[in-house]
């Protein structure tokens, strides 16, 4: 499953997908695993697996598709990946984040959720769970 919380900027998108990572890894029989390009942990729970991306190097659409594959190929436990400022993380508009969603859906084993910071969603993200803030 994927699922998009959305919003404007400073709507509370953070706090909410923070909030799921941590309910989430309560009740988790996998790894649960919160991504963003932030260095502080920002209150995620210690069960999260947090990862900043920027320590990765990840800068656009294709590398982070391949971030996210080698991740999910070499754990199988996997269960839940959450990306905080999906947009923001690769410096690009909601439009160009196609190939990334393209490749959350061919990684089945784990459910997806990130957070997208736009008013109006692209139309090939409304086939999604869409939540809006």
């Amino acid at each position: 499953m994927i699922s998009v919380i959305y919003g404007a900027k400073g709507s509370g998108k953070t706090k909410r997908i923070m909030d799921a990572a941590n309910a989430v890894a309560e009740k988790a029989s996998g790894q649960v695993i919160f991504i963003t390009d932030n260095s502080q942990s920002l209150g995620v729970n210690a069960n999260v697996k947090f990862i900043n991306v920027a320590d990765y190097g990840v800068r656009n659409t294709y590398e982070l598709s391949g971030f996210l594959k080698g991740m999910v190929s070499t754990n199988f436990d996997i269960q839940y990946v959450f990306i905080d400022g999906l947009s923001r993380l690769l410096d690009v508009e909601p439009s160009a984040l196609k190939p990334i969603f393209d490749t959350m859906e061919k990684l089945e084993s784990a459910d997806f959720t990130a957070t997208v910071s736009a008013d109006k969603l692209p139309n090939f993200l409304q086939k999604y769970n869409i939540v809006n803030d």
